[in-house]
């Protein structure tokens, strides 16, 4: 008896500490600045983070949506929604990227057929991929490539059953046509098993920057929903606008009208989603604000309601009498009764799997990472960067998460540093076009504190104990760093620094671990991040 009681005392002593945290649903879900506000009523946008290219499909009583991950896997994003208000991630599909790419996993459609799933996607150097699960969850079948041709994006798919037929549309650039940005729409016939395409295709329509259709069939008249550019004289972009084209054949000759434009309050376009009707009989659309200079948190999901006039859709407002919609910033969600949810972010790491927000910088690498080798921890073995000038951005074994919302954000880890290899530095980064990190590094047998950006580094002293507490907080894009040796009392670490983005994509936070010689390794214990949006559980260490 004394012998088992040593071992268990010596097995709690390997664990996480002594201040252990768990992940809980919690009894009053948080409101916040966006989302569910808890009346029956929400704020836009409904998912204020980097989630791009969605598409949604109803299943079951539920809505699933897809939004795409570019090279970082998983390479497609799943989530889950009773209301189409109140999301939460529930996986992924492409876990890993088989083939040579810099593009990765774009924009995709998928639908519900027969006993299965069907999820097409297109990356732009390598052509027309398909995935097949019999069930939301997966597992997914590895990437099928339907059609090898460099300069395609955004397909989505159709099936007529009263004509038997299915149908594929895409954006399809012509090389000599490319600097302009003139975008041909291609409608391809789809094999009713949607493996094979049938044909060459045909222009249905060929716009400035035209992609990101939609098909749908309502009373008998066809409708593609697609988002185009408006430019001014000198060839710049102006409004991303969405329009719809509408015929009683899939072929055309298509009638055209523009039905959202730049939304008034953030000077961003309004364009690209998906078109539902919830059980009542009411019409929605889910669309993103489409990236500007300040777009630091991405791409944001923004939910609108649809009415009809004469068979035309109108979306959201036409609040300046134009006759052309603008998006909504509050209105009553479509189905009442659902209860607050929120996109998952703590982290306890007491799974036996990765929790479904996370995702890899590239292709997983399950040798560099365990949740089993230290139980309760999330042990990430240290890789090189594969560009030394620019680590954070360039680490291959980095766990990411999106940025949510504008607010003001706060992200905490704890961290044992007694795994660390002498020159192996591990904490979490902030990236965008720049970067702001903060980890822990072993200089000569010490662990110190170190505060990095795209600016200067800061060397704090060395650090006792088994454990450091790291923090960075974001109010907007000015981040600050702070430091703790035993989770109560920080420090500061380093002055205040200004994130940048670039392209799309918003910023990212990250778990890193790195060595210049893959030497080491850090546990984590925990991750919380705290921001303005809607939150249902979260870790609570006691």
């Amino acid at each position: 008896m004394k012998t088992l009681l040593y071992v268990w005392i010596c097995l709690a002593l390997a664990g996480c500490g002594t201040r252990r945290g768990e992940v809980r649903e919690l009894e009053t879900p948080r409101l916040g600045s966006w989302g569910d506000q808890g009346d029956g009523s929400y704020r836009n946008p409904v998912l204020n983070s980097n989630f791009p290219d969605s598409d949604v499909e109803a299943f079951d009583g539920k809505w699933y949506m897809i939004s795409s991950g570019g090279t970082l896997t998983p390479g497609m994003t799943i989530l889950e929604s009773e209301d189409l208000v109140n999301w939460e991630i529930t996986g992924g599909l492409v876990d890993s990227i088989g083939w040579k790419t810099r593009t990765g996993v774009w924009a995709g459609d998928f639908v519900r057929r027969d006993d299965h799933w069907l999820c097409y996607f297109i990356d732009f150097e390598t052509g027309l991929f398909v995935c097949r699960a019999d069930d939301i969850h997966g597992p997914w079948s590895a990437p099928q490539l339907m059609l090898a041709r460099k300069g395609m994006t955004d397909p989505a798919v159709f099936w007529d059953e009263e004509e038997r037929q299915a149908y594929l549309i895409c954006n399809y650039q012509i090389d000599e046509l490319e600097k302009e940005r003139v975008y041909h729409q291609r409608l391809f016939r789809l094999s009713w098993d949607g493996s094979r395409l049938l044909d060459e295709g045909q222009d249905v329509y060929v716009g400035v920057g035209a992609e990101a259709a939609k098909i749908y069939k309502i009373d008998g008249l066809f409708y593609l929903f697609i988002s185009e550019w408006t430019m001014d004289g000198r060839g710049n972009k102006v409004d991303r606008r969405q329009i719809v084209l509408r015929s009683p054949s899939i072929s055309g000759p298509y009638e055209k009208r523009v039905l959202l434009e730049k939304d008034a309050v953030t000077q961003r376009s309004c364009s690209q989603g998906a078109l539902v009707q919830v059980p009542d009989g009411s019409w929605w659309y889910l669309h993103q604000l489409v990236q500007s200079k300040d777009s630091y948190e991405g791409r944001p999901q923004f939910l609108i309601p649809v009415r009809w006039e004469e068979g035309w859709p109108l979306l959201g407002e036409d609040a300046d009498g134009n006759g052309i919609g603008n998006t909504v910033w509050q209105a009553r969600k479509p189905v009442q009764g659902k209860p607050v949810r929120g996109v998952q972010t703590d982290d306890d790491f007491n799974l036996p799997q990765m929790r479904p927000q996370w995702r890899w910088s590239g292709n997983p690498m399950p040798d560099k990472w365990s949740l089993t080798e230290r139980p309760g921890c999330l042990r990430l073995r240290a890789t090189a960067p594969l560009q030394p000038k620019r680590p954070y951005h360039t680490l291959p074994n980095r766990l990411m998460l999106r940025k949510m919302g504008r607010g003001a954000d706060t992200v905490t880890v704890k961290l044992a540093v007694g795994g660390l290899a002498e020159g192996q530095q591990a904490g979490v980064a902030l990236t965008g076009l720049n970067h702001a990190a903060l980890g822990v590094e072993c200089r000569g047998g010490a662990h110190h504190v170190v505060c990095t950006t795209s600016r200067d580094t800061t060397l704090l002293p060395a650090v006792d104990g088994p454990w450091v507490w790291l923090r960075l907080c974001l109010k907007q894009r000015t981040a600050t760093a702070s430091y703790s040796p035993d989770g109560r009392t920080f420090h500061a670490a380093g002055g205040p620094f200004t994130l940048t983005t670039a392209g799309f994509n918003g910023i990212f936070i990250s778990l890193f671990s790195m060595h210049p010689e893959g030497l080491g390794y850090a546990d984590f214990d925990y991750f919380t991040y705290d921001y303005d949006g809607p939150k249902h559980q979260a870790l609570v260490v006691e």
